[in-house]
């Protein structure tokens, strides 16, 4: 048990009501027991002064779920006084004082030493906490004068109020990491290029937006190409037309002249048809030619030669804008199949470095989500990378089999990778060592330094100067600055140093 001066409570900066630590009014020169311990499940910080045979203790127990880091909101403590297996003294409380906090009240044993266990109950789980012994004698021990520390302090009260969390530094197998930025792409044999059978205009379909990253399945038609007419563009083409509309519009004049006489006889009725069917022929041209403008100026889906998608997949690369002119085998887009995906990973290797037993890990994703990849789902195409000799960029493959659709995403745990998209490719090298890590998130970098804060005890935390090794997942090696079974903060570490900066009780992050 950690022993601690009454008068330290103030220091501590606490504003709980009604013995906010179990320190009586009377007792401020007696000695303050307080102590942190935990299980799977909680955290138990109990502070009390130290008993006084057969005398009342008040007892200050702060008890925290560690999944989510929150106060406990209902159960039952008791505090236990045992000695050669049976219990001399027992102090039992139901119900928080205030959440997390629970405050029973009881009756110390006589003089002696006994071995403390402290109690929480809550929905039939029972976690007890081991305290160690404690010696009872008819008078408490005086405080102690409080060596300087550079211990900070932060409350319960705060911890509980944003996002916190602890964990043990432990030893652990841990293989080389390498970060390798990566581009998401098709496989070679899963690339299909959309190209023109005819030359002429491509237009876009109004229904399909062709967009990179965009989902077509088989069949979809994606556009239309307007054939040209041959030899002909659009100056040709409004001439063409105006030249026809004065030739219809004359062989109409010429058929208003002849029908009279037709009639009067004084000319034969072959003429008369003959203009009737150069005029019909000439409406033919007209219209057709019309038509082919129309589709220039303001082009209609319908009438066009349709372009449709080849097979399911991505739209990987729109290659022509709506409207161009395109030629016969012009490429117009790339799709890009689903089935087998790349990770073409581009960088300067350093010049020892070795890849030996190199094998995929996890995948970064934009939004810094990490994915995990096992070998049923990534693999290296070859197990070293290519470098080129001009250039010394270092080129390596990864090839995933992601799945589509949400409801594959949910079952495999990996999301639908978008091609063009660039991500991190996670390479474990060699074979694991065993070594002292903490997760990633225990890690604070400060003034550009790797900081660890230590938790110390329940409200009181060091924060210590680290050296890094390799990292491996969601853990990263330490070297030097802590030492294992030490507790360390995962979540909320730059909430203590801005404490400690501001020497506020409160987090101003909440």
């Amino acid at each position: 048990m950690v022993g601690c001066p009454s008068r330290s409570e103030p220091g501590h900066g606490h504003t709980h009501e009604d013995h906010a630590h179990g320190h009586d009014a009377e007792a401020e020169d007696v000695a303050t027991l307080a102590l942190t311990r935990w299980t799977d499940r909680n955290e138990l910080f109990v502070e009390f002064p130290h008993p006084v045979a057969n005398k009342p203790v008040r007892y200050h127990a702060h008890v925290t779920h560690l999944e989510g880091f929150k106060a406990a909101v209902q159960g039952a403590f008791r505090v236990r006084y045992v000695r050669e297996g049976k219990v001399a003294a027992e102090a039992a409380i139901s119900g928080v004082a205030r959440p997390g906090i629970f405050t029973p009240e009881g009756m110390a044993p006589g003089p002696g030493t006994y071995t403390v266990e402290m109690v929480y109950e809550n929905e039939g789980i029972t976690d007890a906490f081991d305290c160690g012994p404690v010696t009872i004698s008819d008078q408490a021990p005086a405080a102690e004068e409080e060596a300087p520390s550079s211990a900070i302090t932060f409350l319960k009260e705060s911890q509980w109020k944003i996002p916190f969390g602890t964990a043990w530094a432990e030893e652990r197998l841990m293989a080389r990491e390498l970060e390798l930025p990566a581009t998401v792409e098709s496989a070679s044999t899963g690339q299909v290029t959309v190209s023109t059978t005819v030359a002429g205009r491509f237009f876009q379909h109004a229904a399909v937006a062709l967009a990179e990253g965009q989902w077509v399945t088989r069949g979809t038609t994606l556009g239309h190409v307007v054939p040209n007419v041959t030899g002909e563009d659009y100056g040709k083409l409004r001439q063409t037309l105006e030249e026809l509309r004065t030739e219809q519009a004359q062989l109409h004049r010429e058929i208003e002249r002849v029908t009279p006489l037709v009639s009067e006889g004084l000319r034969p009725p072959r003429d008369l048809i003959d203009l009737k069917n150069r005029a019909e022929l000439q409406a033919v041209r007209v219209t057709e030619t019309q038509a082919r403008l129309e589709r220039v100026v303001a082009p209609s889906q319908q009438g066009g030669v349709p372009v449709k998608a080849g097979m399911d997949g991505i739209i990987s690369q729109v290659l022509v804008r709506n409207g161009d002119a395109v030629d016969v085998g012009t490429p117009l887009m790339r799709l890009s199949g689903t089935d087998r995906l790349w990770l073409r990973a581009r960088f300067f290797p350093p010049p020892s470095a070795s890849y030996e037993g190199a094998r995929p890990a996890a995948v970064r994703l934009p939004d810094g989500q990490r994915v995990e990849l096992d070998e049923n789902v990534a693999s290296l195409v070859s197990p070293l990378p290519t470098i080129d000799p001009a250039t010394r960029i270092a080129t390596w493959i990864i090839a995933v089999q992601p799945p589509r659709g949400s409801k594959a995403a949910a079952t495999t745990g990996i999301p639908p990778l978008r091609t063009g998209s660039n991500v991190v490719a996670l390479l474990q090298v060699g074979e694991p060592q065993r070594a002292l890590a903490v997760p990633r998130g225990a890690v604070v970098e400060i003034n550009a330094r790797p900081y660890v804060f230590v938790q110390t005890g329940g409200e009181s935390f060091e924060k210590r100067l680290v050296t890094l090794g390799r990292r491996d997942g969601d853990w990263v090696q330490v070297t030097s600055g802590i030492a294992a079974g030490e507790r360390v903060v995962t979540r909320g570490g730059f909430d203590i140093h801005l404490n400690a900066l501001m020497g506020t009780v409160e987090s101003h992050r909440h």
